[in-house]
């Protein structure tokens, strides 16, 4: 939303006074404020400073951003004050102003939850990523990464892992259901489908666990103008199969054998009804008394081909390393995260595959019917490594005209965290050899440099509050070069 009027600032401020009042009063409600401003070389920031923040720093450069929080946590189990119902909520207001004299009201985050025992409910919008692997410190998961607005939902599911204790806590399920609204300007009555199960081998306190499970996400449902002039992926009402009658179709992803006997069904959709991406997902977690270390494995699919693996090795392969924590003053690594993304194979470069039943050329993110493919308000919902074609610079005159002209692509990313008495630093590094799509391949590959290192200090006499500061460059054939920054202050309550 633009044209801001002044008293949504003074409402955002009073939010916080509040949480103050109440945190003094019960330590389960928290408050945050932050104000910054994002400056740069270029006319965009680069791509570290914008890179899985929920969609809240403009890509315009220079911008600034003034966001605010009020939550409410559950008890902790171990808590003496800890029951089998809880409840909280979360309100994350962010106001961004950027170049072009625009004025935005986002909310990443308003969501209220209610708890029983290990399982949860909540309606509304909620900062979550889809996937196993390194939530601190990743280059991004494949199919749900944090890079766009989170999509408004309602979910019930696990918090966490949930031990079965009839196998005396050995296996323990993380799993969820959702239903959303994928509300954009392009497309209108969208509906979102989400779930995902993993299971864990070994107990809680096990040195050695082992670590499997899927997700699965589905855009479907709709109507759009553009529809309309594309009857090969429809029935050129503009409409797409909307009833829920489609909805088995779209849980189970299955079609049925008399598919063309149902109203509402295209040829088109009888392959599969709306647009799937997920992953399948291994890792292996070891405790040791110094150490703590997972690797990990994200297998991309969206459809038969990749749940078949014919899309080997493609997906993001990831090893995370943190040393048990220590009392110390002096400079320290906190973590170090080590990944590799490729996706160049999408099951080969011929659709039809001799000899099989399935088909190649798997065109990572883009759709036919959804014209923006695997994103959401302009951001890729997924990797930020797969990114729309508005975030390259216009001047390199890439091929292709899907949203997504670059979706083969192999990447490296280093990243660290480390600790200096109670400053925070983080170091962002990645490289990518980028090569378009099958379709529109680039004549060459290109390859792209991107660097970010960022500090949050404590001010010493100001109690709770930091100075957040940032610098990140991009260098290469993507992105418009450029080196830049974020300073800002943060308070919590």
């Amino acid at each position: 939303m633009s044209g801001l009027r002044p008293f949504a600032v003074s409402v955002l401020f009073i939010l916080c006074v509040h949480a103050t009042a109440i945190g003094q009063q019960r330590s389960v409600i928290q408050g945050e404020l932050e104000v910054g401003s994002v400056f740069s070389s270029a006319s965009t920031a680069p791509f570290w400073l914008r890179t899985n923040q929920y969609g809240i720093v403009p890509i315009q450069a220079p911008s600034g951003i003034f966001q605010a929080a009020i939550w409410k946590t559950y008890r902790t189990p171990d808590s003496v004050h800890s029951r089998k119902f809880d409840w909280g909520f979360r309100l994350n207001p962010v106001l961004t102003y950027d170049r072009a004299d625009k004025a935005q009201l986002l909310l990443p985050e308003a969501n209220l939850s209610v708890r029983f025992k290990s399982i949860e409910l909540y309606v509304g919008r909620r900062r979550t990523v889809t996937g196993l692997g390194d939530t601190t410190l990743s280059s991004g998961f494949y199919a749900s990464s944090g890079n766009a607005l989170p999509i408004p939902k309602i979910q019930i599911g696990t918090i966490g892992y949930a031990p079965l204790h009839f196998t005396k806590d050995f296996v323990a399920i993380n799993a969820a259901f959702a239903h959303g609204w994928f509300n954009v300007p392009y497309i209108q009555g969208v509906r979102w489908h989400q779930k995902h199960l993993y299971v864990r081998l070994g107990k809680p306190a096990s040195a050695l666990k082992f670590y499997a499970g899927v997700n699965h996400q589905v855009q479907w449902a709709g109507h759009a103008d553009y529809l309309k002039d594309r009857p090969d992926v429809g029935d050129g009402s503009g409409y797409l199969p909307s009833d829920w009658s489609f909805y088995k179709y779209v849980v189970f992803s299955y079609t049925p054998k008399d598919w063309e006997l149902i109203p509402g069904y295209t040829a088109f959709d009888s392959y599969r009804v709306g647009n799937s991406v997920g992953s399948i997902d291994f890792g292996v977690e070891l405790n040791t008394k110094g150490s703590h270390l997972l690797a990990y494995y994200q297998h991309t699919y969206e459809d038969v081909s990749g749940l078949v693996f014919l899309n080997m090795p493609d997906g993001l392969w990831g090893i995370s390393y943190s040393p048990k924590p220590v009392r110390s003053s002096s400079f320290r690594v906190s973590r170090l995260t080590l990944e590799y993304l490729t996706t160049k194979s999408q099951s080969g470069s011929s659709f039809y595959i001799p000899g099989s039943t399935y088909q190649g050329v798997d065109n990572y993110y883009n759709h036919s019917q959804y014209n923006e493919g695997w994103s959401y308000f302009g951001r890729t919902m997924g990797t930020p490594f797969i990114a729309p074609r508005q975030d390259f610079d216009p001047s390199y005159n890439l091929p292709g005209g899907q949203f997504f002209i670059n979706n083969r692509v192999n990447m490296w990313y280093v990243g660290l965290q480390a600790t200096y008495r109670k400053a925070l630093f983080t170091l962002r590094t990645s490289y990518s050899r980028n090569y378009g799509t099958y379709n529109d391949p680039f004549k060459t590959d290109v390859p792209q440099f991107s660097s970010l290192l960022a500090a949050q200090i404590p001010m010493f006499r100001l109690t709770n509050t930091y100075l957040v500061a940032k610098f990140a460059l991009d260098n290469g054939g993507l992105y418009t070069k450029a080196s830049g920054g974020y300073i800002g202050f943060k308070k919590n309550w």
